[in-house]
């Protein structure tokens, strides 16, 4: 599934350094703003303790995780909307992610320079929203003048694209983004070929000093409100920690982390809920060749989830054979969640569940 996550914020707020180490890439992070400016593009894996459970109870040669794309934007300044420092094409590679981390500084160094000298989240958080609703402001003017003018010719679809233009307008003069409002279905579609920027979904990301891992600072509680306030999510972590914890063997890694009374890379946790933010949960798939996750929207029918292993599965679906991982932790083997009778058969009005492991049957052969 080809939906990608981008990296946004301020510029020297560590965007690049979490980039680099999300992936294990070596992209530019230096001391000085628009260091970044084609943007950083990486697939990560997405942790997943279940992979083991499934690689403990069959025999498989290769286990394959689930992927996510990520992307490190060029940082943004006031004025971006008018063009300001790399304000155009900044604006323009938001538009083509499907989800914004936005990564907020809350840590303070005198070695990286701020680009307003002093450390506030809030102004910082709030330099970045207006750019994206002024930019959203924007679009949405031209878009009711064009409805406008079609509706006067008696137009009803344009009429009522027109009333659903101005509705989110002034959601926007309101200092509210978009995606604080209870959109239906329709008309998230109808605002979808818009690529408004303030309705994409959110996590903020708040970047801590090394002695506040735990997010309890003023700074990175004051990043948690604003999330919860502004209908998104936010989850602290210390992007120099997480780059250092990247480049560790996996023996000295959980050293370091139990030096530090960590279960996981906070880098594990801000995966994971990117995962939740692009509204996409997994299903596996095993058997003597490869164990694998693959990733699906919530609410996907089992055809769907089937074309995600191969387009033609789609078509050919006829039924699929489902357990839940946990079910196979519980017996020890597929051959005895079914002699439990635990191994379900499901048509194709079934909607996937989250850790579904699927045995695809399908005209002219199976897929799994």
């Amino acid at each position: 599934m080809n939906l990608s996550c981008g990296i946004v914020g301020l510029p020297n707020v560590g965007k690049t350094t979490i980039f680099n180490a999300i992936t294990a890439s070596a992209a530019a992070a230096e001391n000085y703003p628009f260091c970044t400016i084609e943007p950083n593009i990486g697939i990560v894996p997405i942790p997943d303790p279940r992979l083991a459970i499934l690689t403990r109870h069959i025999e498989s040669k290769e286990t394959i995780p689930a992927t996510l794309k990520m992307v490190d934007i060029a940082g943004l300044v006031e004025g971006a909307s008018r063009g300001e420092g790399l304000g155009n094409k900044f604006l323009g590679n938001i538009k083509d992610v499907h989800a914004i981390a936005h990564v907020v500084r809350c840590f303070s160094s005198s070695n990286v320079v701020h680009t307003s000298e002093t450390i506030d989240p809030i102004r910082d958080i709030e330099t970045v929203e207006l750019e994206l609703a002024l930019a959203d402001l924007d679009t949405l003017s031209r878009n009711i003048e064009r409805a406008a003018k079609t509706a006067r010719s008696g137009d009803k679809t344009s009429a009522a694209d027109q009333a659903l233009f101005e509705r989110a307008l002034e959601v926007l003069n309101q200092n509210q983004p978009l995606r604080a409002l209870p959109w239906t279905e329709h008309e998230r579609e109808t605002l979808r070929p818009l690529f408004l920027l303030t309705m994409k979904p959110v996590l903020f990301v708040a970047n801590v000093d090394e002695d506040d891992i735990d997010g309890n600072s003023p700074a990175a509680s004051a990043v948690r409100d604003h999330a919860a306030g502004t209908s998104s999510q936010s989850i602290p972590l210390c992007g120099d920690i997480e780059g250092e914890i990247a480049q560790l063997d996996p023996d000295d890694r959980a050293l370091f982390l139990d030096d530090l009374n960590l279960a996981e890379p906070g880098l594990d946790r801000l995966v994971r809920r990117t995962q939740e933010l692009l509204g996409l949960q997994t299903f596996f798939t095993a058997n003597e060749q490869a164990i694998r996750a693959w990733n699906i929207r919530r609410g996907d029918t089992a055809p769907t989830a089937a074309g995600a292993v191969h387009t033609d599965f789609e078509k050919g679906f006829i039924r699929a054979e489902v357990y839940n991982v946990a079910e196979l932790e519980e017996h020890g083997s597929e051959a005895a969640i079914k002699a439990a009778g635990r191994m379900r058969v499901e048509g194709r009005d079934y909607v996937m569940q989250e850790g579904d492991v699927a045995f695809f049957l399908i005209g002219g052969g199976s897929g799994r």
